[in-house]
């Protein structure tokens, strides 16, 4: 009794190890779940919280098939390529917003002021952080992530994680090319509002740099471009949320969209 009680306990450690992966990797990637945000146990927790759904059709599987070492591995790359695809795909609306925050970082100032905040990259600038922060605060509100969980959940019934081919034909990456498409579409449409008032003051200031040579027309310029860009961003930053947590919610349906692709 005591032997095949270790054997189920052996066996559904097995089954969670498979099905944690493509969560976790995916958590990793999305700016709100970072290295930097979720660290540790919480991180691990919240991972295995998601994918616990998943562990009992792997459980009955490994209990039948006792796969080894070798199969078990291949299945847990295979999970962490999944989650690095679905991770990649969904936070583009963040690198969007971040993008957006840092070129008007970079044409409002020539001082680039980095963000002295943990939960951002290093190299992000102030407001291109803020902007990541609130589009994330945006999507909690929105009830976006709880939707992203119920994605992840019926991820597995697309491709199980003790699949190792997909249920579908491979091949299928017109979709991840279409959504790197869309990132920069979105930074240039996004982002026109605020800065195509930047570049018209900093042509008006170029103009008058010709007639007063000795005006130092980037640092003048410097004061009157923040100003304007963070008002702008102010009045613009509704509709800027609303658009970016639509995209997040049309990402949503990536998994059907696959399957779609892979139907055709």
């Amino acid at each position: 009794m005591h032997g095949s009680l270790l054997l189920d306990l052996q066996n559904a450690l097995i089954a969670l190890a498979l099905v944690t992966p493509r969560v976790l990797v995916c958590l990793v990637i999305l700016p709100g779940f970072g290295l930097n945000t979720l660290t540790g146990m919480a991180k691990n927790s919240a991972a295995m919280a998601v994918a616990l759904p998943a562990a009992l059709p792997t459980f009955a599987f490994v209990r039948d098939t006792a796969p080894d070492f070798l199969y078990c591995g291949m299945l847990i790359f295979k999970e962490a390529g999944i989650g690095l695809l679905l991770g990649v795909i969904l936070a583009v609306p963040m690198w969007v917003a971040q993008s957006v925050g840092s070129i008007l970082d970079s044409q409002r100032s020539p001082i680039q002021i980095q963000a002295n905040n943990a939960s951002v990259d290093r190299d992000a600038s102030a407001v291109g952080a803020m902007l990541l922060q609130a589009v994330v605060l945006a999507m909690v509100q929105a009830g976006l992530f709880v939707a992203l969980a119920r994605m992840l959940i019926e991820s597995y019934g697309t491709w199980p994680a003790h699949a190792l081919s997909p249920p579908y034909e491979p091949g299928h990456i017109d979709v991840l090319v279409k959504r790197f498409a869309a990132l920069f579409w979105h930074i240039i449409v996004y982002g026109a509002p605020v800065l195509i008032p930047l570049i018209l003051i900093e042509f008006a200031f170029a103009v008058i740099g010709v007639f007063a040579s000795n005006l130092q027309v980037s640092f003048a310029s410097s004061p009157i471009k923040s100003l304007t860009g963070l008002l702008i961003l102010l009045l613009y930053w509704p509709t800027f949320s609303h658009y970016v947590a639509g995209d997040f919610a049309g990402l949503l349906d990536v998994v059907p969209e696959l399957i779609g692709g892979g139907k055709r």
